[in-house]
């Protein structure tokens, strides 16, 4: 359904709404450059497919696999990702305002200057993700997995990560990028490594 669906759109030059797409297999589909306007995508696996510069408003995927599939330069205004896996995605660029990301795996994936902007994530896995240079101070995270991510030129000033878990997390010399961020007292000591200081 969806494929006829793109090749109706890239014919038309039309853009994608209120569809309901479930439980299909899309393999090495170009979904880019594309908006999908109240989407919503159940139990969907996408294999290798190309979702670069596409724009997602009041779009939902429950259930998904997109894992190591392109989503460059995308835009994500009002969407909800649930129960999803998006490990070893590319998410470089991409944009984000007024989403809700909740109990998802992104594990190893590359959000590199994406943009946060009154967006949640709960209960999510960033374990090995990185985001470098990224601008995440409209990021609210709770009960989400920043172990072993790479916050390089990322400030994380105003940023809660409180209730998160931010071991082994990997950050300039200078440690400019800690500053301001709010943490609990016990996860100090999780950042005692980047001091390079040995605790006995």
């Amino acid at each position: 359904m969806l494929a006829q669906q793109l090749h109706w759109a890239r014919t038309e030059e039309r853009d994608l709404e209120d569809l309901e797409v479930e439980q299909e297999v899309l393999t090495g589909l170009d979904l880019s450059r594309l908006e999908y306007t109240r989407v919503r995508f159940h139990k969907c696996r996408f294999e290798r497919c190309d979702f670069s510069k596409a724009a997602f408003y009041e779009a939902v995927f429950d259930g998904c696999d997109f894992s190591n599939c392109n989503f460059l330069d995308s835009l994500w205004n009002k969407c909800r990702v649930t129960g999803c896996k998006g490990d070893g995605g590319k998410w470089i660029g991409s944009r984000w305002k007024d989403c809700v990301v909740e109990d998802s795996s992104f594990r190893y994936g590359n959000f590199s200057k994406s943009l946060w902007s009154r967006s949640r994530l709960i209960g999510c896995d960033l374990r090995e993700a990185a985001m470098t240079e990224a601008r995440v101070t409209g990021m609210e995270p709770h009960r989400t997995s920043f172990q072993g991510v790479d916050f390089f030129r990322t400030s994380l000033k105003g940023v809660d990560l409180s209730d998160c878990q931010i071991q082994g997390i990997t950050v300039s010399e200078s440690l400019q990028e800690l500053r301001g961020m709010r943490i609990n007292p016990g996860q100090a000591v999780d950042l005692i490594p980047l001091l390079g200081v040995q605790m006995l």
